[in-house]
């Protein structure tokens, strides 16, 4: 949701009806253009509200600079978010992790605090596994960390050092084993490719290529992750 002038609208009604559109992101930059952040994140929810096959919203929990934490007061003292938005019953909400630097040895898990901000505001959690990997966590330790009932979405991209959102396979992060995690799992919820502008070609049929070899990938991944669980539980 890049746009406050991004509303329903007939253009907007046929591409839906082309390829549905299912789980929306919140905006995270230009709150002035919106009216504020409680604003952004109200009209998100109105347009989910107007899809008929949206049920989900990613957003990045507010920054922790002076200013931003002045502007979103309102988001420390809320604690039902669904209800604040005004949304439909059938739209979900997460959080996702950013990435984090390092602090004190002695301080508490980011990780471990954003799940406890999610509980509090009545949302899931959206795991970016790129952003897990550039903050130098093992993604594979932390998605372990993150109960079924929380986890709503994964945004799914590879890493290597500080630069993210590469295509699968181009960076080092274990993205492999961290499927074959969720497919153990039994997970069934979002997996949201995200991927930087230029790990697409310029023609159309070629993209269309990348996305189908990287879904079909991720698809065979998840089920070999099912199939390992259900061998070993055969194992007498």
């Amino acid at each position: 949701m890049n746009s406050p002038k991004l509303t329903p609208e007939a253009g907007l009604e046929k591409i839906d009806e082309i390829l549905p559109i299912r789980s929306l992101h919140a905006p995270f930059r230009d709150w002035s253009a919106w009216g504020g952040h409680l604003n952004s994140w109200k009209a998100t929810t109105a347009l989910a509200n107007s899809l008929p096959q949206a049920d989900h919203i990613t957003m990045h929990p507010p920054g922790s600079k002076l200013a931003n934490m002045i502007q979103n007061r309102w988001f420390e003292k809320a604690y039902d978010l669904p209800l604040l938005l005004d949304a439909k019953g059938r739209i979900q909400f997460s959080l996702e992790n950013m990435p984090w630097v390092e602090g004190s040895p002695f301080a508490r898990d980011p990780l471990e605090k954003l799940m406890d901000q999610c509980r509090d505001k009545n949302v899931g959690l959206t795991f970016d596994v790129c952003h897990m990997g550039v903050s130098g966590r093992d993604v594979l330790h932390a998605i372990d960390k993150v109960p079924d009932e929380l986890l709503y979405n994964v945004h799914y991209s590879d890493a290597v050092g500080y630069t993210e959102h590469l295509t699968p396979g181009v960076g080092n992060l274990p993205l492999e084993d961290f499927l074959h995690r969720l497919g153990k799992r039994g997970y069934d919820r979002y997996i949201t490719l995200e991927l930087e502008p230029a790990a697409f070609p310029d023609d159309v049929e070629g993209t269309i290529r990348i996305l189908s070899d990287l879904r079909e990938t991720i698809q065979a991944q998840l089920e070999q992750g099912k199939r390992d669980t259900k061998y070993a539980a055969r194992i007498p």
